[in-house]
Order: structure tokens, then C-alpha cells, then sequence
């Protein structure tokens, strides 16, 4: 008999970035897996209660500091009452599993790190260029597979990626200010991005990135408001 909780259909996994800034997240476990876990969660700004008997170093510290909520008891299906998510990262795979049941019966998001197909989502391998967030997943089939992926794709989209989004959203802005004629401004916007802004940051050749960005503008910048804005955009990044 097939497994209910178990996806067998990969394309059941929608990618979706969530915001979980002071959302309640619950972590079941207090050992290497879920300090992993909740770290990624403080990271982002959710409210972490970790739900454990026994607590490893780093997660006493982060109680005692106030960082995380410690329910100091064993887990019990009305803890998932309130929670945006639940990571379900103990030891005992049995338990990991009631949880992910217990969770889906209440609509709770829930990752299972024993058996990451059990849960309801999945964290992916990922990094950060500022703005820019990189994700891959295999589906929980092979997480060293997507860190595999992750590490080439971090080699590709370098440091100057940061830099380069924050003057493009600068200039979006500004541009749109402006201008209120869409047609006009896309179009704008599709012919910067095909300059090799990226190389030259790359090369260091910052002085040809305003000349040439308001060669292509048409007049909707003029030359010193696109150099004042890659000011602000490299300052916001370095």
C-alpha cells in the first residue's frame, strides 16, 4: 500500500520564498540537526521555540540569551497550535513522523529532516548575493546533490551580483519617478541589462557603468543622477 505522506510526484513542490519575520516556529528536537534548523530560522527573523527535554551548547545559550523559547518537555500535538512551521528533528524517526501527521492534520508546514519526503516542505540548498537568493532542491532525494549544485552556482554569481542588483533596483526607481510611460520604461530596463555592467564590475571599470547606462537611457536619467546612484547602490553593498 503507498505510503499518503510520502510525494512520489517531484512536481508537487511549489518554489516559494515565505517571509517568516516574527512568525512563530516550532523545532522539535534539541540536538546538531535542529541547532541547524533554527539557526537558518533566527537568520530570518522568526520567533524559534524548540521543544526538547535536553538541549545541546549552542541551544542553552540561545534560551539563556533570550533567543529561542525552551518548552522543556516531551512533544504533544497541541504545541503545533499557532505555528507558521514545524521542523521535525529529533532522533527518533517514529516521533519525527507522528509530528509531520499531527502537523498535516492541522494545515502547519512541517520539514522532516530524518525523511525530508514526509514533511510538507523542503529547505533547499541555498546562498545569498544580497538581494539575489539562489535555491536548489532535488526533492530531498539527495542533499549532497544540491550542495553539489549550490557550490557551482556559487562560484558563477559572485560578489559584484550584489552591487549590480542594488543600482538596477536604484535606477528602477528612479526611472519610474520619472516617467510614468511603462512601454517606455521596460523598454529602458531590457537594453541596461544588456550591458556587461557585471563585467566591468568585475574588471573594476566603474567609470564606463554611468556613461554607458545613460548612452541607452534616451534622456530618461541624465549621466550625474546615474552615477550618483551606482554611489548609492556600491555603499549599500560594501
Amino acid at each position: 500500500m503507498a505510503d499518503p505522506f510520502l510525494h512520489e510526484d517531484f512536481t508537487t513542490y511549489c518554489p516559494l520564498f515565505l517571509s517568516l519575520k516574527d512568525r512563530r516556529c516550532l523545532v522539535i528536537g534539541g540536538g546538531t540537526v535542529a541547532e541547524r534548523k533554527a539557526r537558518r530560522l533566527l537568520e530570518h527573523g522568526a520567533c524559534v521555540e524548540v521543544v526538547a527535554q535536553r538541549l545541546n551548547a549552542w541551544w542553552r545559550e540561545q534560551a539563556s540569551r533570550g533567543k529561542v523559547h525552551w518548552i522543556a518537555t516531551g512533544y504533544e500535538p497541541h504545541q503545533l497550535e499557532g505555528a507558521a512551521l514545524v521542523f521535525a528533528a529529533t532522533s527518533d524517526r517514529a516521533l519525527n513522523r507522528r509530528v509531520a501527521e499531527d502537523a498535516r492534520s492541522r494545515g502547519v508546514w512541517c520539514n522532516m529532516a530524518s525523511d525530508p519526503r514526509w514533511g510538507s516542505c523542503l529547505v533547499p540548498a541555498s546562498f545569498r548575493r544580497g538581494p539575489l537568493t539562489v535555491a536548489v532542491s532535488t526533492a530531498g532525494l539527495s542533499p549532497a546533490v544540491a550542495r553539489l549544485v549550490r557550490e557551482r552556482l556559487e562560484r558563477e554569481f559572485g560578489p559584484e551580483w550584489e552591487v549590480y542588483l542594488h543600482f538596477l533596483g536604484r535606477l528602477r526607481r528612479a526611472v519610474q519617478a520619472r516617467s510614468a510611460d511603462s512601454e517606455r520604461n521596460q523598454e529602458w530596463f531590457r537594453a541596461v541589462v544588456q550591458l556587461p555592467i557585471l563585467e566591468w564590475i568585475r574588471q573594476e571599470r566603474f567609470r564606463e557603468i554611468p556613461v554607458a547606462v545613460s548612452r541607452v537611457g534616451g534622456g530618461v536619467l541624465g549621466e550625474p543622477e546615474i552615477e550618483r546612484e551606482w554611489e548609492a547602490a556600491w555603499k549599500a553593498s560594501f
